[in-house]
């Protein structure tokens, strides 16, 4: 067989001729070379390259050839840009400690199916060896006036580190630590398991173990020693350092206007992380007054009275954010940032907790306004909406029906802090999710469903997704799947539906819709149709758009914990075009606002429920 030399973007390569079932036609094989120049037992070797096999197709073998010795060892996938190879007996009993090798490698792609193989190859040069010294060079991480952080990442750069598979480099402190408050000297003498992230790079993070929480300063000198298979080996000692471990700081926020559900993020540094380890955390500290916007009470927040808030997540130890959210007490009450529209002025302190200490730190002065309370609900639609769409013969038009339904929910909730959007939320962490799909999974024929748990009197939950599979309904009986489901609307027609006799069925959406759907005798919308036949399939896009979009407006008023009557989930009785009736009572007409039938409206009680919970500026 052939072999060409080729170069692939910087890649020494060796591929062979193309031929019908041979490794060439997955692509032409590639290798970046010979990955470490110091290999121990347990070195992780990593190939980097091109066109890699998955295991299902074929495998990839090492060879290397080198002292008049030669390896052959099989190398595990990792993805079609790399391989992985770990020195161990089968290695070392070719290339044993002390070695000292020059030569050639390959690696060697075949096929399963067909048995072929071609290679790429490469020049290697490593020496084996039981252990190396470590050294640091220097240690990047700490201000010029010697300040550290807890929780700061500090690297230590040098040579000689012990990498993932190695064993560890144990990076030792020994000294003393002044602490301000109380004002003590504490003897140092620590040892952390490090291991590097190559030969050249060792991280540290400043965990509460090392010096506690508590400003203060260390003197003393770092050591280093490597702990490998083959034994210890130490490094020269690291002399007369001067750390000033500074207290937590926040030097921004924000935003500073905020809602229910909406994150605000602290930035800073010493910002240390949650870590059960250590029972340490970092909290924001509210202290100042809180004016609430409706009411214009003001509540003081000092000293026992200020406001301790839990962060949802750290970004190392620069940044934190919290989520507004809102809780219920095991007494039912509603309590947390987010309830009660109005504004904090203060003060934002971070404040850490670790074991039995606790630190403040130095804070910034903000005026954070608390918005009143809106519900965003990210209306998803799914594969299954757009091939019902193509079935209805209205492919091209489905923008315009997907624009009609977000306009009939805005319509519907007028007054009411609610905002759908068919993106999802990224200025929202919590909101709620309405799924819009084709068949109705649970095989009933539903048009929708809200498969959240249990009714919501209040709202009390933001993050409602109706939708998927909800395992807790199914444990209680009812259908497990949620959304709105719309090829189950072909019931209301006499022609597609099941049952021809079902009472809210209408000629009437024959008639719409079948210009367009081959079900009923049409044929789908062109791209450019002629004007008559335009007005038509503008008719049929406002329809289904009332029908969708009324639907998904009742089952997010489920969501809401509707209908406002205690016990029920819908209204009582059948009311002329009432939102929340029972959808026996919601013929065609009703749903596709045809034939006199307005826009349909929220009873009474529902409405003024719906704008107690979500009240508009």
């Amino acid at each position: 067989m052939k072999r060409v030399l080729t170069a692939l973007s910087c890649l020494a390569a060796c591929a062979t001729e193309t031929v019908a079932g041979s490794p060439a036609e997955a692509g032409a094989l590639g290798a970046a070379g010979w990955p470490e120049a110091v290999l121990l037992r347990g070195t992780q070797l990593t190939f980097e390259g091109e066109n890699f096999l998955v295991p299902e197709l074929g495998d990839q073998r090492l060879i290397v050839d080198g002292g008049g010795k030669r390896l052959t060892l099989p190398l595990t996938f990792e993805s079609t840009t790399q391989l992985r190879l770990t020195v161990g007996d089968d290695f070392l009993s070719v290339f044993p400690t002390g070695s000292r090798v020059s030569g050639a490698a390959s690696i060697v792609r075949t096929l399963y199916e067909t048995g072929a193989s071609d290679e790429a190859a490469f020049q290697v040069s490593f020496e084996v060896v039981d252990n190396v010294n470590p050294a640091v060079d220097s240690i990047a991480g700490v201000d010029a006036d010697g300040s550290v952080y807890p929780g700061d990442l500090l690297v230590l750069e040098g040579k000689g580190f012990l990498k993932r598979g190695e064993g560890q480099t144990i990076v030792g402190l020994q000294g003393a630590f002044e602490s301000q408050t109380p004002p003590e000297t504490l003897a140092v003498d620590v040892v952390v398991p490090a291991t590097g992230t190559t030969r050249e790079r060792l991280e540290l993070i400043l965990t509460p173990d090392i010096f506690g929480v508590r400003p203060g300063t260390f003197r003393g000198d770092i050591t280093l020693v490597n702990e490998a298979f083959g034994g210890t080996a130490e490094g020269p000692r690291v002399p007369a350092l001067e750390w000033r471990l500074r207290p937590p700081r926040i030097d921004a926020l924000a935003p500073t206007l905020a809602g229910r559900g909406q994150p605000i993020t602290a930035q800073g540094r010493g910002l240390l992380r949650t870590d059960p380890l250590y029972e340490a955390t970092t909290l924001f500290r509210l202290e100042g007054s809180f004016l609430a916007r409706l009411t214009g009470v003001e509540t003081p927040l000092i000293g026992p009275t200020a406001l301790a808030l839990f962060p949802d997540e750290f970004i190392g130890n620069t940044a934190m954010r919290y989520i507004l959210r809102v809780t219920q007490t095991p007494s039912g009450e509603l309590e947390g940032l987010g309830l009660v529209a109005g504004a904090f002025t203060g003060r934002v302190t971070p404040m850490i907790i670790s074991g039995g200490d606790t630190i403040l730190g130095q804070g910034v002065d903000v005026v954070l306004e608390v918005a009143l309370q809106k519900q965003v609900v990210f209306v998803k639609f799914l594969p299954g909406f757009s091939a019902t769409v193509s079935e209805m013969g209205l492919g091209p038009r489905e923008a315009d029906i997907r624009a009609r339904i977000l306009e009939v929910c805005a319509r519907d909730y007028v007054n009411v802090n609610i905002e759908f959007r068919d993106t999802r939320p990224t200025d929202y962490s919590e909101y709620g999710v309405i799924e819009v799909g084709g068949e109705d999974p649970n095989g009933q024929g539903l048009f929708g469903l809200d498969n959240t748990a249990g009714k919501d009197v209040g709202n009390i939950r933001f993050n409602d997704v109706i939708g998927g599979a909800n395992a807790e309904t199914a444990e209680q009986g009812y259908y497990a799947f949620g959304g709105v489901f719309v090829r189950s609307f072909f019931q209301m027609s006499p022609t597609l539906g099941a049952d021809a006799n079902l009472p809210i069925a209408s000629l009437r959406f024959d008639q719409i819709f079948a210009p367009f759907m081959v079900g009923l005798g049409g044929a789908p919308l062109e791209q450019n149709p002629a004007p008559a036949r335009r007005a038509l399939a503008d008719e049929a896009v406002r329809v289904l758009g009332n029908i969708v979009g009324n639907t998904v407006v009742h089952e997010v008023g489920h969501s809401l914990g509707l209908t406002a009557i205690e016990g029920e989930y819908h209204n009582i009785g059948d009311n002329d075009g009432w939102i929340m009736d029972s959808g026996n009572y919601r013929p065609f007409s009703e749903r596709a606002e045809i034939d006199g039938n307005g826009s349909p409206v929220w009873a009474p009680f529902d409405r003024d429920y719906l704008e107690r919970i979500l009240p508009t500026d």
